[in-house]
């Protein structure tokens, strides 16, 4: 793929990624873990048809990208059938239908086939607000309630918006509790924007007495007790915490392990006034104390009756923080008020009489779940809060904000209400979807698809499918054995799967999980979790080595083979800086008969994401494209010198500095060459394997340590040297 497009495609990625309710709402309708961009994955399917060209995809222009490029027509592909045996978070079955295709989708993860479903299905607009404001009159009424508190300057009563709670553990010297404080911030300054100064001081609270305080850079000497502190400094770090007692470290998980109990102390609470319109602060006063002792009473007497989730938190390689630090039940990971509103809001749900209805609420209320638990992070600096999975992990949280669950008017992030508005303006997208880019001056284009929809005509058979125009089969179980699929019935399989050991989307979804099977005991939800056993992932939490997620991806490309037209193509894209990981896709490959015959590498992550940033890890993708294939190499032809040297040469023959300043794509660029060579082989051996990875390595550690764009060094003059020295190998 020539240059420009590769450049303009992960222009658009990242844009799209890093403002995804923006540039495409329709992923913002629930959360999905590592969601590729649907940027990525329209020009896929666009390429891969035959529909647009490397000449015309893009056209450019004096304004960078060219509106009237094929990327952002109008397009009709209803004679073309795209499988997607991985189909996550929808990305392959959403733009695939948008373009009018038939299209089928599965994944083993019910909360995957929940969440597509309710991307794709049709569903009034109008009827779904009449729903809502009919739960505002009654759950979100009483919800509110549990929420209020008094403002101390003008005496009125005002609806709280974050709740900062702190939490402790005893000292095992000095027996007081010991405060779990990161930092003892607040915020940094009430006008986010601003320097702090004597007019935007941060608001801090003391470790000691827990009075608030400005802070305007200095040491903190407290209004209160006179205690003095530097609200930087950290009591908890690292699973550590230093007690005044004795100023020594002393391990959490240890005093935990031996029977030590975590607490929660409320600190602080930010409300909206309605007299300024402003988001203040306040100090937790006797009547707030008295309104939460009351609602602990209150969820103690009706524990029984409450509609949570019972499920223990299984065993794996995420969850095994939260278990260690005795959160055992998923229930636990939420406080008494939440699940108490949890409570009010499954019960309205339940009563609206139209299942379409009921479960698109129910989608929003369990896309709120990751933003209303007591795991929650606070982002001090810009006041807002984070979501539970920034990490795409189960995070133990010392210093959790929690969340008012219905919300207050529009404010903060992750509320019911906000909740709401993202999954109405998901289905406005799919009613009239459009594309944004930026141009060279920064000004931001939007264009409109004239006939292009997004929804879908689902069928429950094949014979259907291939009679409905719009026709979605979707199905929840084992990619590896798909009966209800004929033999070489689909025109192309488009998918993203499981990155190896990257991300355990079972133990991650079960979060979900349990709280979305209130509404759906029969269909896929039948079981307690998401099931696991046929799973393609490393997870040594779980038992899962390398060697099965090798068995379940050749299963699954096998069956892959099997459905696919002779002349029909594999495509997926993958990332991983473990030379293991890839060595298994070769595998893979190679055991189920497809072969490597192009690739290209494409941004695929935010660039400030809190996984790659200031970390030895790859920002980007390779597509990968296969075909079936008849083996024309033997084994024992594999030769190292012979494939480094093949490699360079064919990643170096784009003799541009972008591509020497960006070791993640050169990275990439010599990988590709290595699957093609790789998987032109009938059999792959272990020792093909030792020199694979002898290969990798050389290529990485020349790639990775040498060619570094963040230390000064001057490209042009090192150029030509260093594809001698690559070369060498």
């Amino acid at each position: 793929m020539n240059d420009f497009i590769e450049d303009t495609l992960s222009k658009l990625v990242q844009e799209e990624i890093s403002k995804r309710q923006y540039y495409r709402p329709v992923y913002s309708l629930h959360k999905w873990w590592a969601r590729r961009p649907g940027a990525l994955f329209r020009a896929i399917v666009l390429l891969m048809t035959g529909v647009e060209n490397e000449d015309t995809l893009f056209l450019s222009s004096q304004c960078g990208i060219n509106e009237r490029s094929g990327f952002f027509q109008s397009h009709s592909l209803n004679n073309i059938i795209i499988f997607d045996p991985f189909m996550g978070g929808g990305a392959t079955i959403v733009e695939s239908n948008r373009l009018g295709a038939k299209v089928i989708g599965n994944d083993l993860n019910p909360v995957s086939f929940w969440i597509v479903r309710e991307t794709l299905k049709k569903i009034d607009i109008d009827k779904l607000k009449h729903y809502f404001n009919e739960l505002d009159k009654t759950a979100g009424k009483e919800i509110k309630k549990l929420y209020k508190t008094d403002c101390p300057i003008y005496k009125v009563e005002e609806n709280g918006m974050y709740f900062f709670w702190v939490r402790t553990i005893e000292c095992p010297i000095c027996k007081t509790p010991v405060p779990l404080f990161k930092h003892q911030f607040l915020n940094k300054g009430i006008k986010r924007n601003k320097m702090l100064s004597r007019s935007n001081p941060a608001i801090v609270v003391c470790p000691l007495c827990f009075t608030f305080n400005e802070w305007y850079g200095e040491d903190c000497n407290c209004r209160q007790c006179n205690f003095v502190f530097n609200p930087d400094n950290p009591i908890f770090n690292q699973g550590y915490f230093i007690c005044r007692c004795d100023k020594k470290k002393h391990s959490l998980i240890n005093l935990v392990r031996k029977g030590a109990e975590l607490k929660e102390r409320l600190i602080a609470i930010e409300y909206l006034s309605n007299r300024t319109g402003k988001r203040l602060y306040k100090q937790p006063d006797e009547k707030d104390i008295k309104n939460l002792e009351r609602l602990r009473q209150e969820y103690e007497k009706r524990f029984d009756s409450l509609d949570i989730p019972e499920q223990n938190i299984p065993a794996g390689s995420s969850s095994a923080r939260w278990r260690a630090h005795q959160f055992k039940k998923y229930y636990q990971v939420f406080n008494f008020r939440q699940l108490l509103a949890f409570d009010l809001l499954i019960s309205a749900i339940k009563k609206i009489p139209e299942s379409c209805y009921r479960e698109a609420f129910a989608t929003v209320f369990s896309n709120s779940l990751e933003y209303n638990n007591m795991m929650t992070p606070y982002n001090y600096p810009h006041r807002k809060l984070h979501h539970l999975f920034n990490y795409h992990a189960l995070p133990l949280t010392t210093m959790p904000v929690e969340n008012c669950v219905w919300g207050v008017n529009e404010e903060g992030a992750g509320t019911f209400i906000n909740c709401f508005k993202r999954y109405i303006n998901a289905k406005r997208y799919c009613q009239k979807p459009f594309d944004k880019f930026k141009t060279e001056g920064g000004s931001i284009k939007t264009i409109h698809s004239e006939k292009e929809t997004i929804y879908a005509n689902f069928v429950d058979t094949f014979e259907k499918l291939q009679i409905t125009d719009r026709g979605v089969l979707l199905l929840s179980g084992d990619s590896s054995d798909l009966p209800s699929i004929p033999g070489k019935s689909v025109d192309l399989i488009i998918t993203d799967p499981p990155y190896f050991d990257n991300i355990h989307y079972s133990e991650l979804s079960n979060f979900f999980y349990v709280w979305i099977k209130k509404f759906d005991k029969n269909g896929c939800f039948s079981s307690d979790y998401v099931p696991t056993d046929n799973e393609a992932i490393v997870n040594q939490g779980a038992n899962k080595d390398s060697n099965h997620y090798c068995t379940m991806m050749t299963n699954i490309f096998r069956e892959c083979n099997r459905v696919l037209k002779d002349s029909g193509k594999l495509i997926f894209t993958f990332h991983h800086v473990n030379p293991d990981a890839w060595w298994v896709i070769a595998k893979s490959l190679v055991d189920s008969q497809f072969t490597v015959v192009d690739s290209f590498p494409t941004d695929t992550e935010y660039k400030v994401n809190p996984h790659i940033r200031e970390k030895e890890s790859l920002d980007m993708d390779l597509v990968i494209i296969c075909d079936k294939f008849n083996p024309i190499i033997n084994p024992q032809d594999i030769n190292i010198d012979h494939y480094v040297s093949t490699i360079f040469n064919e990643a170096n023959k784009k003799q541009n500095n972008s591509y020497y300043k960006n070791r993640n794509k050169l990275l990439l660029c010599a990988v590709r060459e290595l699957l093609k060579m790789l998987t032109s082989h009938s059999t792959l051996t272990d020792s093909d394997k030792k020199k694979f990875l002898e290969c990798f390595d050389k290529v990485k550690r020349i790639v990775w340590d040498t060619l570094t764009n963040d230390q000064g060094i001057k490209y042009s003059d090192v150029q030509k040297s260093q594809i001698e020295q690559l070369q060498l190998f």
